[in-house]
């Protein structure tokens, strides 16, 4: 794999209050950043991912810490692979538990088709269900930066989302007509 610059967050934040230290965690957690160590975090280097590292560097000095942000290679060949390894673990970890949503999905419709509940709510119903999904999935897909293994998969299944849930509001809608 060819050599990336990495850019480094690394801070100290006092324990008290715990909010600040939880609101740091959470941002470089939604920024798709991950741990190498200590309050350590990596982010490939671009200019977005610099202005993040700034802002949460920022909320780090605002709240008596310390934070430094550092460009970097690695010494070794394969410390940059290690680490796209880490990052698409990462990545994997959360795809896995949209998957788990997705047969979620799956069985909800399976349970309505069964119970013959053909109503217009329980299409909106899976609507909403099925628009958290997607957004939880570009969520997902902007934080991964290497193509995590799961990323393939998971379109596929929102694909077959997508079409169950289409073929379930063609059958509501040829139902209800029918009645009508």
């Amino acid at each position: 794999m060819a050599e990336k610059g990495w850019l480094i967050l690394n801070y100290t934040i006092p324990k008290e209050p715990s909010r600040v230290r939880v609101s740091v965690w959470r941002k470089l957690k939604k920024y798709g950043s991950v741990n190498i160590g200590q309050s350590m975090w990596l982010l490939p280097l671009s200019a977005k991912h610099i202005d993040i590292f700034t802002e949460i560097s920022d909320e780090i000095i605002q709240n008596s810490g310390d934070a430094y942000i550092l460009k970097g290679n690695f010494v070794r060949e394969n410390g940059s692979d290690n680490i796209v390894e880490l990052f698409n673990k990462a990545r994997d970890e959360e795809y896995k538990e949209l998957l788990e949503k997705c047969e979620d999905f799956f069985r909800e419709i399976d349970k309505e088709t069964e119970r013959q509940n053909f109503s217009f709510a329980e299409v909106e119903e899976n609507e909403e269900e099925y628009n958290k999904l997607i957004v939880w999935y570009r969520k997902i897909a902007e934080r991964d930066f290497f193509s995590a293994s799961l990323r393939i998969v998971s379109e596929q299944e929102l694909e077959k989302c997508k079409n169950t849930l289409e073929d379930f509001s063609n059958w509501v809608y040829e139902l209800n007509s029918e009645n009508n």
